[in-house]
């Protein structure tokens, strides 16, 4: 199986429908939520590819935006943060799929 790698997804989706999908979607890829549209967790390879084609599919380029980055954060830098001392995540285990 492919490697783990941090990822700090951040979104603005103006159609209440597609930002549901989109926030589901993240759900179902492993993330967790940081704030109302912002998330953070674990993705291989081929879960990127699929952000990066569900981005495509559910957002509108003229309204919509969303940023997605590999990101070396830990969860006690996180948890520094002002409002998020009780942030919790878990690792990820190889057996979740996509």
């Amino acid at each position: 199986m492919g490697q783990y790698v941090k990822y700090l997804v951040c979104y603005d989706i103006s159609d209440n429908k597609q930002r549901t999908k989109f926030f589901d979607f993240l759900k179902d890829l492993g993330l967790t939520q940081v704030q109302k549209s912002v998330f953070f967790g674990d993705l291989k390879r081929p879960e990127v590819s699929a952000l990066v084609s569900m981005s495509r599919k559910l957002l509108d380029s003229s309204t919509d935006s969303c940023l997605y980055f590999p990101t070396q954060l830990t969860v006690e830098e996180i948890r520094k943060c002002i409002g998020l001392k009780h942030f919790s995540y878990c690792e990820p285990d190889d057996s979740r799929v996509l």
